[in-house]
């Protein structure tokens, strides 16, 4: 992708700041001179739009050339990072930089991470502020050990086309979401979503329970609520969506599945990433034609919850190269708009000052500019409660996903929500004791 030149993006962006420009501004702080000479390894994981993967790695050399830092990264699948993260934390030693993307593991390995409380504090006040969620994905009682980077926002896609030619409504309900599966899967086109192990099946369950009224964990999370009666009716509507709207395939989908499902023609309605739409764009051009995007379906009661996918920078303490991770990562921060751009409107900033419309890329699609609201009912896994430790466990455990992939194979809902509550109780008390 062509690099976003400092002009273009002034003229897209619009923006001044306090009696001087914005180019003025991110000029302003200068690297310090004993990072020249060093070397900053970084670990990524490889970027669902491939084009920001090009960007990011011009842009990280770029930094690194005029500030005289020898810049490495990495890119690995994100379901490869954990593991990775595992083995450095063994090792003592690794990269300087690394990111959680998906699995926010900030709370697990916050004792061994870098104060970055002063980085998070020029960023917020220089662009308005952190979005509420920020905090816990990247604090442990109250410390910033982590930085976030951007969310990925799930939204419906669904084909206009076929569900015109069905008479039927837009999915901005999850009943109706199913009755189009219902509809269409006789045609063809049935609907997906994974009934696996996979960060998918993570936010996009917990999306269908909180819009059913469901939720994980009290405002404090410290007390569990998911064994609930909006989470039986969460897990009935899941088993007739797959009946009624599926095909086996999905129990064996990975992140990707969904978006080859939509892009192939065959799929009628997925939630997903935008990814997807970006896919669809590339290779079917005439289903992206008439692929259309809707923040998040209601559930029965009206209330709509999108589950997003945070990604957080980190800085090892037994990094060599403390003051260039720090300075790279504010540098990016600054960077935001021009992120938006490469990512072709795929990352979503947790700094409030960002929202101002016309967003990059999204502001100007007129079926993407409805996400441009989207933060507002954003939440995060463990919600209402924060991101924490426990919460972090629970996740990487697909708990979750395995109640509903239980259910759809046809067990009991009690004993699976009994199940369910026992691993996450067993989880949470082992948190707490320690």
């Amino acid at each position: 992708m062509a690099r976003v030149t400092r002009r273009e993006f002034m003229r897209f962006s619009g923006t001044v700041v306090a009696g001087a420009s914005l180019a003025t501004m991110l000029d302003a702080r200068q690297a310090p001179a004993q990072i020249r000479g060093t070397t900053l390894r970084m670990l990524k994981w490889s970027h669902f739009v491939p084009a920001y993967d090009q960007w990011f790695d011009k842009f990280a050399q770029e930094w690194g050339e005029k500030n005289g830092v020898r810049v490495l990264v990495d890119h690995i699948p994100h379901l490869e990072l954990p593991a990775r993260y595992a083995a450095e934390f063994a090792a003592g030693a690794g990269h300087d930089l690394i990111y959680f993307v998906g699995q926010i593991l900030t709370g697990h390995y916050y004792r061994n991470l870098v104060d970055m409380t002063d980085v998070a504090g020029r960023l917020a006040k220089k662009y308005g502020g952190w979005m509420p969620s920020a905090t816990s994905a990247a604090q442990v009682g109250g410390t910033w050990y982590g930085i976030p980077d951007f969310f990925i926002a799930i939204p419906i896609l669904w084909r206009k086309d076929l569900f015109d030619q069905h008479g039927l409504a837009a999915p901005d309900t999850w009943e109706k979401f199913r009755t189009a599966a219902r509809t269409l899967k006789p045609t063809g086109h049935p609907t997906g979503i994974q009934f696996s192990h996979c960060n998918d099946a993570n936010h996009n369950w917990r999306a269908v329970l909180y819009c059913f009224g469901a939720r994980e964990a009290d405002p404090s999370g410290r007390e569990v609520l998911l064994d609930s009666k909006e989470t039986r009716e969460a897990l009935r509507f899941a088993k007739a969506l797959y009946e009624e709207g599926m095909t086996p395939e999905v129990f064996s989908w990975d992140d990707a599945a969904d978006n080859r499902y939509l892009a192939s023609g065959v799929a009628c309605c997925i939630h997903d990433a935008i990814s997807a739409y970006r896919t669809t764009e590339d290779t079917n051009p005439e289903v992206f034609r008439n692929t259309f995007v809707l923040p998040e379906a209601a559930g029965p009661g009206g209330e709509r919850r999108n589950v997003g996918e945070p990604n957080v920078w980190a800085i090892w303490k037994f990094s060599k190269n403390v003051a260039a991770a720090k300075e790279f990562v504010e540098y990016v921060g600054d960077h935001q708009k021009e992120a938006m751009t490469a990512s072709r409107g795929y990352n979503l900033p947790f700094l409030q000052g960002q929202y101002q419309k016309p967003m990059p890329v999204i502001g100007t699609d007129p079926k993407l500019h409805t996400l441009q609201d989207i933060g507002k009912i954003t939440s995060f896994f463990g919600y209402p409660g924060p991101m924490s430790p426990p919460a972090q466990e629970v996740l990487t455990s697909f708990i979750i996903p395995d109640m509903f992939t239980r259910v759809a194979r046809g067990q009991d809902i009690e004993a699976t929500v009994g199940w369910g509550m026992g691993e996450i109780r067993r989880i949470y008390a082992k948190h707490q004791a320690g």
